[in-house]
C-alpha cells in the first residue's frame, strides 16, 4: 500500500523531529497536521531524525503525531515506510558498501574526549559519541580514519553529538535515495532543520526551511540560495516556510 502511495507522489515535506517538528511549544503543531492531512492526497510527509527507530516512534505518540510515510532515524542510518514501518532493506544494501563499523570503534578508542552512547542508541550502520568540544578535535578524528583507508561519513551537532555512518548515508543522502528510487524530483522536496545534522538535509536542490530556533552551527547557511530562514520556531517556523514557497499551491496544480 505504502509503495503504490508514494509511486504517484511528486511532492514531499521532510522535517527533523526534535526542535524543529516539536519543541519547547507545539501550540502550531496541530494546525501543521491538519495541513498534512489535508494535502496528502498530493504532499507525501516524512521525518528524518537522530533519534532510533524506538525512541522516534515513542516519541511521535506521545505529541499525538502519527506516523509519516517516510521514517529516517538514527541521523539516516536507517529507512522506515508507512503505518508497519515496513524496513527500508534497498537502503540498507546501498550504504553498507565498504562500511567496517568495528574497525572505527577500535580507532577511536583512544581518544578520551569521545564518549561511546549507551548500547540502545548504537545502530549496525552508526556509531554514536559524546563529544567535549575542543579546537581541532574533529580534524583529529578525521586525520586517523583516513590515515586508516576508513570510508565514512562524520556528523557534529549541537556541538556535543558525533555521529559516524556509512559514506553513503545521511539524513541528506536518504532524501537523495527516496528521490531516486520514488521518482519525485530533488526540487518538490522541502526539508526542514535547526541543527547541524540536518545540513546536508537543508543544502542543495531540495527547497530548505530552518525554523527560527536554530542551532548556531547553521548559520553558516544565511544567504545560500534555495534555503530559507523563518521567523518562526518549531512547527510554526515549518508552516512559514511552506507558506514562503507556496509549497502547497505547487503541488495542488498537477
Amino acid at each position: 500500500v505504502i509503495g503504490r502511495r508514494l509511486a504517484r507522489l511528486n511532492y514531499f515535506i521532510f522535517a527533523n523531529i526534535d526542535n524543529t517538528l516539536i519543541g519547547d511549544s507545539n501550540q502550531h503543531l496541530p494546525e501543521l497536521l491538519t495541513l498534512l492531512e489535508e494535502n496528502k492526497e498530493h504532499i507525501g510527509f516524512g521525518l528524518a531524525t537522530g533519534r532510533n527507530i524506538e525512541s522516534a516512534t515513542e516519541f511521535l505518540e506521545k505529541h499525538g503525531v502519527p506516523l509519516p510515510d517516510v521514517l529516517v532515524t538514527s541521523v539516516g542510518a536507517e529507512i522506515y515506510y508507512g503505518k508497519n514501518l515496513h524496513s527500508g532493506r534497498g537502503w540498507e544494501t546501498h550504504i553498507s558498501a565498504k562500511w567496517d563499523r568495528e574497525k572505527i570503534v577500535a580507532l577511536l578508542k583512544n581518544f578520551a574526549f569521545l564518549k561511546y552512547q549507551k548500547a540502545e542508541v548504537q545502530r549496525r550502520f552508526n556509531i554514536s559519541y559524546e563529544i567535549e568540544p575542543a579546537k581541532d578535535r574533529l580534524a583529529m578524528i578525521h586525520e586517523r580514519l583516513l590515515k586508516n583507508q576508513c570510508r565514512y561519513n562524520l556528523i557534529y551537532s549541537q556541538d556535543r553529538y558525533l555521529d559516524i555512518l556509512p559514506y553513503r548515508a545521511s539524513k541528506g543522502k536518504a532524501i537523495r535515495y527516496l528521490s531516486y528510487k520514488w521518482e519525485i524530483p530533488l526540487k518538490n522536496f522541502l526539508a526542514c532543520g535547526d541543527s547541524g545534522n540536518d545540513e546536508e538535509m537543508l543544502r542543495g536542490e531540495p527547497r530548505g526551511v530552518v525554523v527560527g530556533n536554530y542551532s548556531p552551527e547553521l548559520k553558516k547557511l544565511k544567504g545560500i540560495r534555495g534555503i530559507y530562514f523563518a521567523k518562526q520556531k518549531y512547527s510554526a517556523g515549518i508552516l512559514e516556510g511552506i507558506k514562503r514557497y507556496q509549497f502547497i499551491e505547487k503541488a495542488s496544480q498537477r
